[in-house]
């Protein structure tokens, strides 16, 4: 047995268990003047993304003999060293960190994915989503007679990329969303173009920037400002834009009758606070969301407490809303070490009270509220609630900056299944005292709408009303 292998997958599953998970973080470089320094940008960029997965790390770019992939189990920083880097020289590269949902946490699985032909001509392809469609795809082409090597769905796309792939990589991107269905952003890149691509819902964020005359593509614009990108445009849903020493093509894969349906997840968890997506700054959303909850609150509260580090921007809002101070009275332990505990509820509920630690001067005799952006298992509330209540806090109100999650999601979210989930009916209070909890406050989905300025419709919002 690999014990190492064993320790890091139950550390991740241990620190990840009780979150919602998104899939991937893509960022792409096209055409870096300084070839030497193109694996450091990526490097950089991808470390900007590593909140978006911390299973695997990877990039591929092209040599003299053809593209080449260097990727590994574990975080950027782990499986790039310096020696890697500095061994790595290409003007072109695709880089990829994953959080698995479809496909097992395996070295297998780790992206980029890349293919061969006969004539050492190849494809790779970096992927952020969910096909909904995989089983029976994937069943489809074993029939024809097609190998699998992963067990992630992204080999599903790969595969029809190389059989179509004579006909150029845009043309072959083309046909192969007429197959596939469901959530996807995605990179691919040959010897002589690189082509980003999205769902026609644009369920996954991907962006497109310029660091000098070099092309970049990546999930967030928070990894663009971090390598002194500048931002240039979303890619939109359903386009396929081509980077080719001809310049710079769009097309789109048919018409999109899908409409927007940009994954609300994206607001309320997933994206870092200083992105912008869609046009608006992520911080400033879960700040305005948490602002609303101050009229639903049922009591007046002393202070006004985040969850770290999630419930950061929705309890500025929440406290400027109040006029309350906001402390920082649970101190976050960001170096907690590895533990083989079994990631069962129980030792689950232990991992998080080795994680937080109240100040107890600043709760003792308060009326606390409490936030956070979200409840899902309610493994965080419960455990922060109790150790906020032994330091002395009179009363804990739960402030949750996102309304309840209703359902597991279709799209490639790693959320529980509809038993493992908190909330299970419309007894708030009953929730509450489950948690320990003297209230409980949730947004409501038309908060998110409204201070984004758009319909339900614009977005995914299905884990919250059943509707996709």
């Amino acid at each position: 047995m690999n014990i190492k292998k064993v320790h890091y997958n139950l550390e991740n599953k241990l620190q990840l268990e009780s979150r919602p998970q998104e899939k991937c973080g893509i960022f792409a470089v096209y055409n870096y003047h300084n070839p030497r320094n193109t694996a450091n940008v990526t490097y950089l960029g991808l470390l900007a993304l590593q909140h978006r997965g911390q299973e695997s790390a990877g990039m591929a770019f092209s040599t003299p003999t053809g593209l080449q992939c260097v990727k590994g189990m574990g975080m950027v920083a782990r499986v790039f060293t310096r020696e890697i880097l500095e061994s790595i020289q290409a003007a072109s590269m695709l880089g990829h960190i994953r959080y698995a949902t479809t496909g097992s946490s395996s070295s297998a699985n780790a992206q980029p994915l890349l293919a061969r032909s006969f004539d050492k001509k190849g494809i790779a392809l970096a992927h952020n989503g969910n096909l909904t469609n995989t089983r029976r795809l994937r069943n489809q082409q074993l029939r024809e007679g097609q190998i699998f090597h992963t067990t992630s769905d992204t080999e599903i796309i790969l595969s029809y990329l190389f059989r179509y792939r004579k006909e150029g990589l845009a043309s072959a991107i083309k046909k192969t969303m007429s197959h596939i269905s469901g959530a996807y952003a995605v990179v691919a890149i040959n010897e002589q173009e690189m082509v980003a691509f999205r769902d026609p819902g644009g369920y996954r964020p991907l962006v497109m920037g310029k660091l000098g005359d070099a092309v970049i593509f990546s999930s967030e614009t928070a990894a663009l400002d971090t390598v002194g990108a500048d931002f240039v445009r979303e890619i939109e849903p359903g386009e396929i834009v081509s980077v080719s020493s001809g310049g710079i093509k769009s097309t789109y894969a048919g018409e999109n009758m899908a409409g927007r349906s940009l994954c609300i997840f994206e607001y309320v968890y997933f994206a870092r606070p200083d992105s912008i997506i869609d046009g608006h700054n992520v911080h400033s959303v879960r700040k305005a969301v948490g602002s609303l909850l101050a009229d639903r609150i049922p009591v007046k509260p002393d202070i006004v407490i985040p969850s770290p580090d999630s419930g950061v921007s929705a309890a500025m809002g929440l406290a400027e809303a109040l006029k309350l101070p906001l402390e920082w009275a649970i101190h976050r332990n960001s170096y907690l070490g590895r533990t083989f505990i079994t990631p069962n509820q129980k030792d689950r509920e232990q991992a998080v009270r080795l994680k937080f630690n109240p100040i107890g001067s600043l709760v003792e005799g308060k009326k606390i509220a409490i936030v956070d952006d979200s409840l899902v298992r309610g493994t965080t509330a419960r455990v922060l609630t109790s150790l906020l209540k032994n330091a002395g806090a009179a009363e804990v109100h739960l402030c949750i900056a996102s309304p309840p999650y209703k359902n597991p999601c279709y799209y490639g979210i790693d959320i529980p299944v509809a038993e493992d989930l908190a909330f299970s009916d419309s007894d708030y209070s009953k929730l509450a005292k489950e948690i320990g909890a003297d209230s409980l406050t949730f947004a409501e989905p038309d908060d998110l709408y409204q201070v984004l300025g758009k319909k339900q419709s614009d977005y995914c919002s299905s884990c919250f009303s059943n509707s996709r």
